[in-house]
C-alpha cells in the first residue's frame, strides 16, 4: 500500500477519533509508516544513536518517587509545579502529591476518582488540574483538599493559566474558557473552530497585562481581553500548505512563551515566530515544525523540532545560532534552561544537557526506561522531570563550563 492511499485512509477518520491518536502514531502516518501493515520499517526513522561526548557538567540524581499510573501514549499534559520549596505532581489515575523539594519526602497525598490529563498549575496557594472528561479542579496546596470542581466543555490536555483571580483553560474542542478562581464559576468562553484533522494536544494559555493568549489548531495565535473575552487581535503564523489533509496540519500545541514585550509561538509543519504582545504583529518568522515547545533566554530561543532537531536562534532576529541533529527521531521534550545549559528529555528516558552557546552535549543520564514527554522544570539548580511511566525525578546540576 503506497503512502498516498494510507493518507487518504486516515483523513476519512472523524476529528474526534483523530484527537485520540498519539503524536507518535500521527507522525508515523505522515512519514509513510503503515498503520495497516505491509511496509518494512524505514531505518531513517529510527532514533538516532547516542554519541560520545566529553562531560563538562556535573549532575546527580537527587531523589525519585512514583506519582502514580503510567500515561505513556496518551498525549497528556502532566508535569510538576513548584512553589520553590514543595513540588506538586499528579498522575493519570487520580493521585496528587506534594513533596519536599530538597529530599522528595511526602508532605501530603490525595487520591481522586478522576483521570488527570493536565497540570498541576500552582499560584497563590492553589493547584489547578484538568481531566480527560473536562473536569477542572482546584486543590488547596497546603492540605490537598478539594476547593471546587467545575465542568469544562471537553478534555483538557494542557495546564491552565492563573492571573488576577481568574483561571484560563484551553480544551480540545477549541474553547478557551475563563473561570473565577474563588469558586469556579464560568466567566466567559471564546471558541475557535477545530480543523477536521489535528494533532492530539493543545497549547497552554499565556497571560500578560490585560490579555490572555492562546494558540489554536488552525495555526492562529489569538489574544482576548481578560475580563470579558473580547477579541483583541489574531495572527496566523503561516497558512496551511501541502496537498493532503495531513500535510495541512498546522496545530499550535507548544506552549507560548512571553518574554518582555514579545511572545514566541511555534506551529507543527509551519513556523516559529516572535510577535509583538500589544498588536500580534510578526517581528520575525522562520520555517519550523514545533510540537513540544521552546525555552527563551535574554538573547536566544531554544527549540526542539518535531523531527528531533534542536536549534538555537537569535531572540531578536530569528537567525540560526546553532543546530544539532543528535536527537533525531528521539522525540525530544521542549528544552529547559539550567545555568549555562539547556536540558531535554527523550523517548528512552534519557536527560541531555546541551551547552547554550554551542549546542554541544555536556552531560547525559538515564532516569529510567520510560519515555519523557513533559518538559523538565527547573528550580534553582534542580531539574524536575515527570516520566510517562509516572515517576518524578529530581536531578541536581552542580557546575558547568
Amino acid at each position: 500500500m503506497n503512502t498516498e492511499v494510507k493518507q487518504l485512509s486516515i483523513i476519512t477518520i472523524p476529528n474526534q477519533c483523530m484527537k485520540g491518536l498519539s503524536l507518535l502514531l500521527m507522525l508515523s502516518l505522515i512519514q509513510g509508516c503503515s498503520l495497516f501493515g505491509g511496509d518494512d520499517e524505514d531505518e531513517s526513522l529510527l532514533p538516532a544513536e547516542l554519541i560520545d561526548f566529553i562531560e563538562t557538567v556535573e549532575v546527580d540524581r537527587d531523589w525519585k518517587t512514583s506519582v502514580g499510573k503510567s500515561h505513556e501514549g496518551l498525549g497528556v499534559g502532566l508535569l510538576p509545579a513548584s512553589d520553590g520549596e514543595v513540588v506538586y505532581a499528579a498522575s493519570f489515575n487520580g493521585n496528587v502529591v506534594a513533596l519536599n523539594l530538597s529530599n522528595g519526602r511526602k508532605v501530603w497525598d490525595r487520591s481522586f476518582d478522576l483521570s488527570f490529563t493536565a497540570g498541576p498549575t500552582y499560584k497563590d496557594g492553589i493547584l489547578i488540574l484538568g481531566t480527560n472528561n473536562g473536569e477542572l479542579i482546584n486543590i488547596d496546596s497546603m492540605t490537598g483538599n478539594l476547593l471546587w470542581e467545575a465542568s469544562v466543555s471537553s478534555e483538557i490536555l494542557a495546564p491552565a493559566a492563573i492571573r488576577n483571580n481568574q483561571v484560563f483553560v484551553r480544551s480540545v474542542d477549541g474553547n478557551l474558557s475563563a473561570y473565577a478562581a474563588e469558586d469556579g464559576s464560568l466567566l466567559w468562553i471564546a471558541n475557535h473552530k477545530v480543523p477536521r484533522l489535528s494533532l492530539r494536544g493543545t497549547s497552554s494559555p499565556a497571560t500578560f497585562a490585560n490579555a490572555v493568549i492562546s494558540g489554536f489548531d488552525d495555526g492562529k495565535v489569538t489574544a482576548y481581553d481578560l475580563i470579558d473575552g473580547a477579541l483583541l487581535w489574531e495572527t496566523m503564523l503561516t497558512p496551511p500548505g501541502g496537498r493532503t489533509e495531513i500535510e495541512k496540519v498546522i496545530d499550535i500545541d507548544a506552549p507560548i512563551v512571553v518574554v518582555g514585550n514579545e511572545l514566541y509561538a511555534g506551529s507543527y509543519q509551519g513556523a516559529l515566530a516572535a510577535l509583538a504582545l500589544e498588536s500580534g504583529d510578526i517581528i520575525w518568522l522562520t520555517e519550523a515544525s514545533i510540537y513540544s515547545g521552546m525555552a527563551v533566554s535574554d538573547d536566544a530561543v531554544f527549540v526542539s523540532q518535531a523531527d528531533g532537531t534542536v536549534m538555537a536562534l537569535s531572540r531578536f532576529t530569528g537567525r540560526e545560532i546553532w543546530k544539532k541533529e543528535n536527537l533525531l527521531n528521539r522525540y525530544p521534550t521542549a528544552p529547559a534552561i539550567v545555568g549555562n545549559s539547556i536540558v531535554i528529555g527523550d523517548l528512552e528516558g534519557y536527560l541531555h544537557w546541551l551547552n547554550k552557546e554551542s549546542g554541544e552535549t555536556q552531560q547525559r543520564i538515564s532516569i529510567g526506561s520510560d519515555k519523557i514527554s513533559s518538559t523538565p522544570i527547573v528550580v534553582d539548580d534542580t531539574v524536575l522531570v515527570q516520566t510517562d511511566g509516572g515517576d518524578l525525578v529530581a536531578v541536581k546540576t552542580f557546575s558547568s563550563s
